[in-house]
């Protein structure tokens, strides 16, 4: 047989050209876009005071190709407010009138300042003094609500540490941070993500914070929010490579709800097994949508599987 040579050098130049076409179109495709309206600043002054912070957020994401020059981000923070109680709206409420607007998949959000603030007492504080135990349980009433409403995901920055005393608001922050901190990294729905802003702060407070001793500079704002981007990015908080939501009760994610399920949610609680194939938050073994998985969602497989009830309440 006889081989043409220039049509196979022909065809293989083609081939090249088209590979190098298809690659470069790969590499300069733009990145997916979020909808500005679609994200939720809610909080206090520290947010508030300046809106820098969200400015800055909106300025990085448009940088990044993924929010539209002219869009911008809902910010519902408002100076004063706490997460209990308060000067309206508070932070629960500002959420509230965000969700009521539209549609809300992303939330930035501070809080518990002024409630340690305007919180009395003799120290030392714990968990149980009023004002520390009533913003704890308002961020897990929270983020619970948020899940039933569809957000996918929350970001939690919380405040360096304060310059004045401001009747011992920094023991009281002190307390508070880790209870809050621990709602925020148990959340399942919505993934949550925590940033603890002292460490951006540490030997810059003169130049980060005003002389108030609690709110930022212009620089401690943008240094504020380039590190909650920083995070964002890490951990792909805007992607959109979101696998998607499995069925509720199909913890092992075979398509069924069977006594497989039940056997692997077992496991889990008596700590034999510390993940399931479902989802990589868990969120198929969540059956009450309560924010963590225990003896009830248990109880809620074994009713379903006997027929006593027919849906999760999730």
């Amino acid at each position: 047989m006889k081989i043409n040579f220039k049509r196979v050098i022909a065809l293989v130049v083609l081939c090249v050209f088209a590979g190098v076409s298809l690659a470069s179109n790969s590499a300069t495709a733009a990145p997916a876009k979020i909808k500005g309206s679609e994200v939720l600043i809610i909080g206090d002054s520290f947010l508030a005071l300046s809106h820098e912070i969200t400015k800055r957020l909106e300025q990085n994401a448009k940088n990044a190709g993924i929010l539209d020059s002219s869009d911008k981000f809902r910010d519902n923070s408002v100076s004063g407010t706490q997460l209990y109680g308060g000067m309206a709206p508070s932070i629960p409420d500002q959420y509230k009138n965000g969700v009521k607007a539209g549609t809300v998949k992303y939330v930035i959000m501070d809080g518990g300042g002024n409630d340690c603030l305007m919180g009395t007492g003799q120290p030392p504080y714990n968990a149980n003094s009023p004002f520390i135990k009533n913003a704890t349980d308002s961020v897990k009433n929270l983020l619970t609500q948020m899940g039933k409403d569809g957000v996918v995901k929350v970001f939690y920055l919380f405040y360096p540490d304060p310059q004045q005393d401001l009747g011992g608001l920094k023991g009281k922050l002190d307390v508070l941070r880790p209870l809050i901190q621990n709602e925020v990294n148990k959340s399942i729905t919505p993934k949550a993500y925590w940033l603890d802003l002292r460490p951006v702060f540490s030997g810059k407070y003169s130049q980060y914070i005003l002389s108030d001793g609690i709110h930022p500079t212009t620089a401690g704002s943008i240094a504020a929010a380039d590190a909650i981007w920083a995070e964002m990015q890490k951990n792909n908080f805007f992607g959109t490579d979101v696998t998607p939501t499995p069925k509720i009760g199909d913890v092992n994610a075979d398509n069924n709800i069977d006594t497989l399920d039940f056997t692997l949610m077992k496991q889990y609680l008596l700590g034999i097994v510390t993940d399931f194939p479902a989802s990589d938050d868990m969120y198929a073994a969540d059956l009450n949508g309560d924010g963590s998985i225990n003896a009830l969602d248990l109880a809620l497989m074994k009713q379903y599987l006997l027929g006593i009830i027919t849906k999760f309440p999730k």
